[in-house]
């Protein structure tokens, strides 16, 4: 489990888990400092300061802020600036490494919208008014940082541009950051970057299913490798993301794709799909990180579960259907599974005939590599019912999925990462032996 350091109202703050129900149990100080609003945080207009220490016992005491010194007040209209509020002193501390095995021990850090500070005046005093508001109102949205690559950039993007998610303060489960999210991101980041990494993600996750996997049909280091060939060499990649929220796990796959990719030459399709209440926000964050992926951004598209797959998604039939379909936090509703189930199967649908063509003397190993698309699955458990999922996906798709890795944050579960694909015994006899998800 994460948690997260967030604003109620610009400056009091929580520092709670995804769901904003469980409050951090630990106490842990709680620095603050100012940045100018730029893309990169790179300015920053003063050093960090101890807030407080937080406890849950003086979780709403008002906070008194200090801001910026006058020095950096340059315009008499005042500067757009930002407040970051992180667990630690170290500026670097204001972005989430998605590199880091660690991530989610600490609380993770927020920053808050830009706000207009104006210097004081003679005969009158300095305010905070948010800029294009009255003082009054709220901030409603925040945003985090994140880093995907070290100095050199990635692969092939010889700079080190930082990934910007914002996310609301509301209660709408669709437009903020989840653990699953950030989970798999992280997981794919380690995955792609580097070798060593990859190497290292890749003997986790055979190390990870040797102890706790739920069936012997596929070879997890087979599955794991063919995801980061899928990704990582091969020139035309076609991948949709269901229940996609604020984007994030879709911005890291365009990222990581063009790190890895030398040139515009790569062929990439993404979809980021999700109910039609998302898409503002995800367009903002996939626009807002277009510096990460400057030939193929992924793009929004609504997709209601309930209904039939639009035309823009069956077009990639024609394409040879999709290599990766993605999915994370998408199993807190129960109901929603066999909704969720028959999009599923519709999206392999769009494959199976391609698979059909190529199948050869290994046509009922479900491992062949290159059958069809893998499946993607960043899972957290809230109640034990939800694993009913992985037995009705195999009746119902015959998707066979292996627990690939891992990530624990601060307490509670960690997040599981399930990775498989559609066992081709099911594609010709149309059964697949059922499988159940182990309890951690």
């Amino acid at each position: 489990m994460f948690f997260y350091i967030s604003f109620l109202r610009t400056p009091p703050h929580s520092m709670s888990n995804d769901l904003r129900t469980e409050p951090f149990p630990a106490s842990v100080d709680l620095f603050y400092w100012w940045i100018s609003n730029t893309p990169q945080n790179l300015v920053r207009l003063s050093e960090p300061a101890k807030l407080t220490t937080w406890r849950q016992e003086n979780a709403y005491k008002p906070l008194q802020i200090q801001p910026p010194p006058k020095k950096n007040f340059i315009a008499v209209d005042g500067v757009d600036c930002c407040l970051i509020l992180s667990p630690s002193s170290t500026v670097t501390s204001s972005v989430i490494d998605l590199r880091d095995p660690k991530i989610g021990k600490l609380p993770l850090p927020v920053r808050s919208l830009p706000m207009r500070i104006i210097p004081p005046r003679k005969g009158g005093s300095g305010g905070v008014p948010i800029k294009g508001t009255t003082p009054t109102t709220k901030q409603e949205a925040i945003t985090r940082t994140f880093r995907l690559f070290g100095d050199d950039g990635g692969a092939a993007t010889g700079s080190t541009p930082l990934m910007e998610i914002k996310e609301t303060i509301s209660f709408d489960l669709d437009k903020k950051l989840w653990d699953s999210g950030i989970s798999l991101s992280a997981w794919l980041v380690r995955l792609l970057v580097t070798t060593d990494q990859a190497a290292a993600t890749v003997s986790a996750s055979e190390s990870e299913s040797e102890s706790q996997s739920a069936s012997g049909d596929l070879g997890p280091r087979i599955v794991v490798r063919e995801l980061r060939e899928r990704l990582a060499l091969r020139d035309e990649c076609r991948i949709i993301e269901l229940g996609a929220g604020t984007g994030i796990v879709s911005i890291v796959l365009a990222a990581l794709r063009s790190a890895n990719l030398a040139s515009a030459a790569h062929d990439t399709c993404i979809l980021s799909t999700d109910l039609p209440s998302s898409m503002e926000l995800m367009s903002y964050n996939i626009h807002a990180n277009s510096t990460l992926y400057p030939h193929f951004p992924p793009t929004v598209l609504p997709l209601d579960w309930d209904q039939e797959l639009p035309e823009s998604v069956l077009n990639i039939r024609e394409r040879g259907g999709f290599d990766l379909i993605a999915m994370a936090d998408v199993t807190y509703n129960t109901s929603s599974f066999p909704a969720l189930l028959r999009t599923l199967s519709s999206l392999l649908a769009l494959s199976d005939h391609c698979r059909q063509c190529v199948a050869g003397p290994d046509a009922h190993e479900p491992t062949a590599p290159g059958n069809g698309p893998l499946v993607l699955l960043a899972y957290k458990e809230r109640d034990p019912g939800e694993r009913q999922l992985w037995d009705m996906m195999v009746r119902e798709t015959g998707v066979v999925l292996e627990c690939v890795g891992k990530q624990a944050g601060a307490g509670g579960l960690p997040v599981e990462i399930w990775l498989g694909k559609k066992a081709l015994t099911h594609l010709f006899t149309g059964h697949t032996k059922s499988q159940t998800a182990p309890r951690p």
